[in-house]
C-alpha cells in the first residue's frame, strides 16, 4: 500500500500544462516581433535560434523532472497498515524504578536515563513478544499496558521522569504486583516480569509478591542498577538529604534483589556501563513457551521520496546538457540556475518535510477521524507523536481516536494532565477536553473523576447543555456508587458485629469452663492439703492440670510480650519508612 505523507505538494503537477502554454505563447509572440523587423525567412537566417524539436524536447524533459520532484516531496511511503495477525512469543512487564534514587550518577548520565535506553534498545530487538511497562516509586502505577505496538511503548518509555509518579520511595512488592495483574488471560506460562531497580526496598516483601507471580505463571528477572558502594542524588542543583541534614547516599542491594529473582524463579543480573544485562534476561526469556496471540498490529512506512528525486535530477541533468544555438541558453533562463534551485529544493525538501511531518499527520488523521476511520486515525496520531513527542494536539485527538475505538485505558494515558496547556492555548478547546475526559471516566466507572471533569468544562463553558446533562447523569451514578459502597460497608460492619459477637459468647464460655475448672483445682488443692497436714513428711506435689494451667500461662504471657514488642517495633520501622523520600 503507498501513502503520500505530504499528497499537497502534487499540486505542483497542474504547473506543467501551464508551462506548455507559456511556451507556445512564447514562440507565437517571438514571431510577430520578428515579423516587424521584416521578412521571418531572412531574419531566421540572420539569427538563428533553437529548432522546435529541439525546444519542445527541452520543455519534456524539465516537465518530467517537474512531476518526479512534485511526487518526491509528496513523500510516497510503503507499509504503515493497521492489520490482524497471529504472532508467537511471550509477555513481557517492564517495572522500572523511577524513585528519586534512580537520579544517581553511577551511570551516565544516570541510572534513570540508563535503564531507559536499555529498555529502548529491547523494544527494537521484540519480535512477537508483547510488552507492557510499569512504573514505581512509592506507589505504582501501569505506564503503558500489554501490547504489540512497539511504537507507541517507546513514546512512552520517552516520557518518563522521577516526577510520574508522585509519591516517593520504593515498593517494589506493589510493584510486582501491579504488573501480575496487567498480564492478560491468554498468555498463561508464557510471561516474564523484568524487575529494573537499585534494589531499596522501603515498603512491602517482595519476595512474597514474586512467589505470589510464580504461582500465577510468571517468573521474576532481576536487573540491579547502582553501585554497592552508593552514590548520593543530585537534588535541585544540590545532593539530596534525610530529615537529619545528612547527605543521602543510595546503594545497590543486591541481596534483596538476589532473593527475589531466586523465589520469582527467574536470574539476577547487575547492569554494566556497556551491557546493561539485559540481553542474558531475554536469551532465558526465549525459553519460555511461546504463546500465539491474535494481535493488531502497527507497521512502520519505508520513505520512498529519495527514489522519485534521483529520477528527477537525471532528467534535470539531460535538459541541462542538451545544447542549443546560443550561450546554452535554457527555455526560462539559464539551465543552471534552473538546476540549481531545483537541486537545492531536493537537499532542503526533507528537513522541511520532516519539520512539517506531524502537522500533515494530524491532518491526516483529523479526516480519518470524520470517516470513522478510527484505527486509521490512531496510526496518523502516533506519526505524528513519533515526530513530535510533546505535541498535545496529537496527543489530545489521539486520545479521541481510541475512545471511539473502546481502548478506554489508552485512551487515558494520552489524556493526562493535557488540561492546563489546552486552557493557556484555547478555552473553548480546554473545556472540550475536561467533556471529554469526564465521558472518558464516565466509560471507567470512575464518577468522581468524571464529576469535576464536568465541572471544570463548564467553569469554561457555562452554557453547553450536553456537558450539564452528563453532569447530572455523573451526579447521580456517583451518588449511587456512594449508597452501594455504603451498603456494603454497613453489611461488612454487621457481619465483623456478628463475628464479635459470637467471639465474645465464646470466649464466656470459654471463661465459664474455666472457672469450673478452677473450682475443681481449688477442691483438689484443699484435699491435697489436707492430706499433707495428715502426712507432713510427705513432698509438696502439683497435678498434671495444675501444672498444664500455670504452663499454658506463662506462655500466654510471653505471647502477649512478644506481640508488644513486634507492634512497637512494626510502628518504628512504619515511621521509619515516611522519612524516606528516595
Amino acid at each position: 500500500m503507498i501513502y503520500l505523507a505530504q499528497g499537497g505538494y502534487l499540486l505542483l503537477i497542474l504547473l506543467i500544462p501551464l508551462m506548455f502554454t507559456a511556451y507556445w505563447l512564447m514562440r507565437r509572440l517571438r514571431k510577430r516581433r520578428i515579423a516587424r523587423f521584416g521578412d521571418p525567412e531572412l531574419v531566421a537566417r540572420l539569427t538563428p535560434e533553437v529548432p522546435r524539436r529541439k525546444g519542445w524536447m527541452k520543455l519534456a524533459l524539465l516537465s518530467i523532472a517537474l512531476l518526479f520532484l512534485a511526487i518526491g516531496m509528496a513523500r510516497p511511503q510503503l507499509g504503515a497498515i493497521l492489520k490482524e495477525k497471529e504472532i508467537k512469543g511471550a509477555e513481557i512487564m517492564v517495572v522500572l524504578d523511577v524513585s528519586n534514587s534512580m537520579l544517581a550518577e553511577d551511570y551516565s548520565p544516570n541510572r534513570l536515563e540508563r535503564a531507559k535506553l536499555a529498555i529502548s534498545k529491547l523494544v527494537d530487538e521484540l519480535q512477537g513478544d508483547r510488552i507492557g511497562l510499569i512504573i514505581f516509586a512509592g506507589e505504582s502505577f501501569v505506564q503503558l499496558p500489554i501490547t504489540s505496538d512497539y511504537v507507541s511503548a517507546k513514546i512512552f518509555l520517552n516520557s518518563i521522569t522521577t516526577e510520574s509518579v508522585p509519591v516517593q520511595g520504593t515498593a517494589l512488592g506493589e510493584a510486582i504486583r501491579t504488573a501480575i495483574r496487567g498480564f492478560t488471560s491468554e498468555s498463561e506460562h508464557s510471561r516474564a516480569i523484568i524487575l529494573i531497580t537499585d534494589g531499596e526496598n522501603h515498603e512491602d516483601d517482595p519476595v512474597a509478591a514474586a512467589r505470589d507471580a510464580v504461582d500465577m505463571g510468571t517468573r521474576v528477572f532481576c536487573i540491579g542498577v547502582g553501585s554497592p558502594e552508593g552514590k548520593p542524588i543530585p537534588m535541585d542543583g544540590d545532593l539530596l538529604k534525610d530529615k537529619d541534614g545528612n547527605i543521602v547516599v543510595t546503594r545497590l542491594d543486591e541481596q534483596t534483589l538476589r532473593d527475589i529473582a531466586s523465589a520469582g524463579e527467574g536470574l539476577y543480573v547487575r547492569a554494566g556501563n556497556t551491557e546493561f544485562g539485559l540481553n542474558p534476561v531475554i536469551d532465558e526469556i526465549r525459553t519460555l513457551q511461546d504463546k500465539e496471540f491474535q494481535s493488531v498490529v502497527f507497521e512502520e512506512f519505508d520513505e520512498q521520496y529519495m527514489y522519485f528525486f534521483a529520477i528527477a535530477l537525471v532528467f534535470l541533468l539531460l535538459e541541462f546538457f542538451m545544447s542549443d544555438t546560443r550561450n546554452r541558453r535554457s527555455l526560462f533562463g539559464r539551465s543552471g540556475k534552473t538546476l540549481a534551485v531545483l537541486a537545492a529544493v531536493m537537499v532542503l525538501s526533507p528537513a522541511v518535510l520532516s519539520a512539517q511531518s506531524d502537522r500533515s499527520e494530524v491532518r491526516a488523521g483529523n479526516r480519518d477521524f470524520k470517516k470513522g476511520m478510527y484505527r486509521e486515525a490512531e496510526i496518523d496520531y502516533k506519526r505524528a507523536l513519533i515526530a513530535d513527542s510533546a505535541s498535545v494536539t496529537a496527543k489530545y485527538n489521539l486520545g479521541n481516536a481510541l475512545y471511539k475505538a473502546e481502548s478506554y485505558n489508552e485512551a487515558e494515558l494520552y489524556f493526562r494532565n493535557l488540561g492546563d496547556t489546552l486552557k493557556n492555548l484555547s478555552p473553548s478547546k480546554a473545556s472540550d477536553y475536561f467533556h471529554n475526559s469526564g465521558n472518558l471516566a464516565l466509560k471507567q466507572k470512575k464518577y468522581q473523576e468524571a464529576v469535576e471533569a464536568f465541572k471544570e468544562s463548564l467553569r469554561l463553558e457555562p452554557d453547553n447543555f450536553e456537558t450539564k446533562s452528563n453532569l447530572a447523569y455523573a451526579q447521580k451514578m456517583l451518588k449511587d456508587q456512594q449508597q452501594n459502597q455504603q451498603s456494603q460497608n454497613q453489611q461488612q460492619q454487621q457481619q465483623d458485629q456478628n463475628q464479635d459477637q459470637d467471639q465474645n459468647q465464646n470466649n464466656d464460655q470459654q471463661h465459664d469452663q474455666n472457672q469450673d475448672q478452677n473450682q475443681n483445682n481449688d477442691q483438689n488443692q484443699d484435699q491435697q492439703n489436707q492430706d499433707q497436714q495428715q502426712q507432713p513428711q510427705a513432698q509438696p506435689q502439683i497435678s498434671p492440670q495444675a501444672a498444664q494451667q500455670m504452663l499454658q500461662a506463662i506462655e500466654d504471657k510471653e505471647k502477649q510480650t512478644q506481640d508488644k514488642v513486634k507492634k512497637a517495633k512494626a510502628l518504628k520501622e512504619k515511621s521509619k519508612e515516611k522519612e524516606k523520600n528516595w
